[in-house]
């Protein structure tokens, strides 16, 4: 039986981002990513230097084992959808742990940074692509939207824009937040993205109510 590195299941919470933003949802986030290793020493030269989670290390779990921890998170009356997260989570997500986790939820999203081709995926199933310039690695994931972190991945608003497809720009967040000037900026810079392009703001809604 397949076996997948888990960093972390947790909820219920809130989607903070993309399309489904505020809606409740429970959380699986798979270890590993191939834009940062992420250490402290190695992040100022990732390609993420903004990137606010903890992705390494984790533990060995079956889909079974999975599904029975989200199952114990969310009593079955409650109607949540499920963001399968990382990290990169399609450095491990296979047809079956997508299949699997597609049958128990009524949505589901993966939050890729695009340079993995996604498995075949049921109709609940999204795919948000933040696109993110790894070196040697272009994006080739076919997404549902995209999120385009600002100013970091400013470059990739062009190729968002020309796909037809729903353009969220988020504002990056070096200082503790959402808070602090330079967030401030990024955010403003965000507007004037929408104002100009029709682009749809994403501000992690999660923060700003305080929930993971």
């Amino acid at each position: 039986m397949a076996t997948y590195r888990v960093k972390s299941i947790f909820g219920p919470t809130i989607q903070g981002e993309g399309l489904h933003q505020g809606w409740p949802c429970l959380f699986v986030r798979l270890a590993g990513c191939n834009a940062w290793d992420g250490r402290a020493e190695t992040r100022a030269t990732s390609a993420c230097p903004y990137c606010d989670t903890d992705f390494r290390d984790g533990e060995t779990l079956a889909l079974p084992q999975i599904l029975e921890r989200l199952e114990a998170l969310a009593p079955a009356q409650l109607h949540v959808g499920l963001v399968l997260s990382g990290g990169e989570p399609l450095l491990q997500a296979d047809a079956a742990l997508i299949a699997g986790l597609a049958a128990k939820f009524s949505w589901i999203d993966i939050e890729t940074n695009g340079t993995r081709v996604c498995p075949p995926r049921p109709a609940n199933v999204f795919i948000s692509c933040s696109p993110k310039a790894i070196r040697g690695q272009g994006i080739v994931v076919t997404p549902d939207w995209w999120k385009i972190l600002i100013p970091d991945q400013e470059s990739f608003v062009p190729q968002a824009l020309a796909s037809g497809l729903p353009v969220f720009v988020q504002p990056t967040c070096p200082d503790a937040g959402p808070a602090g000037d330079i967030y401030q900026r990024n955010l403003l810079h965000c507007l004037e993205l929408c104002f100009a392009h029709g682009c749809r703001l994403s501000t992690q809604l999660h923060k700003y109510v305080g929930v993971e």
